[in-house]
């Protein structure tokens, strides 16, 4: 029997870092990428409030709208629907937050 949960544990674990590792690219559809979850958080919340002060400060100060087809790797996600992902920019990583639907599968 604790062989069997063992082997269960494990396989679980291998399925959610096959999860979290997962190669995607962001697609393109005016969705944000921040440099912290709470940069995500702030300009989701801008973006509900229509604040167009806040949002373009923060597009200026650690969030961008990728380009469609720019490679990630996603490193973690979120029950509410966020990823930390890894991009390379010039050959250099970066990791970013995003939402799930600003990647394709």
């Amino acid at each position: 029997m604790k062989g069997k949960i063992l082997a269960v544990t494990a396989g679980v674990a291998v399925m959610l870092s096959a999860i979290s590792a997962e190669a995607r690219q962001f697609n393109g559809n005016g969705q944000a990428a921040c440099v912290t979850e709470k940069k995500l958080d702030q300009l989701i919340d801008a973006a509900t409030q229509r604040n167009k002060p806040a949002i373009n400060y923060l597009l200026q100060h650690g969030c961008i709208i990728p380009k469609a087809g720019v490679p990630v790797t996603v490193l973690d996600t979120t029950f509410s629907g966020k990823a930390q992902v890894r991009v390379f920019a010039n050959g250099r990583p970066i990791e970013l937050w995003t939402v799930f639907e600003a990647l394709s599968k």
